[in-house]
């Protein structure tokens, strides 16, 4: 017998964070369903490009923290 979540795409972390490899792992499943949709993915693109801001806007936060970080070590 499966675990509820052995389908689940990702793992959200103790404090609630979802991280950039949650959001990567949706952009390929949705990426799968636009291909397979019967109506046309053209319909699940506002969610594709909300996924992939979202990835970017916490790309650009851990680059900022690293930085920040580098500047205390120094």
């Amino acid at each position: 017998m499966k675990a509820a979540n052995d389908n689940a795409i990702g793992r959200i972390s103790a404090d609630g964070e979802i991280t950039i490899e949650t959001l990567e792992r949706c952009l390929d499943r949705l990426a799968i369903a636009m291909e397979r949709a019967p109506q046309g993915g053209e319909v699940y693109l506002p969610i594709f490009e909300r996924l992939e801001a979202e990835i970017e806007t916490k790309k650009a936060s851990e680059s900022t923290m690293a930085r920040a970080l580098r500047r205390v070590r120094r």
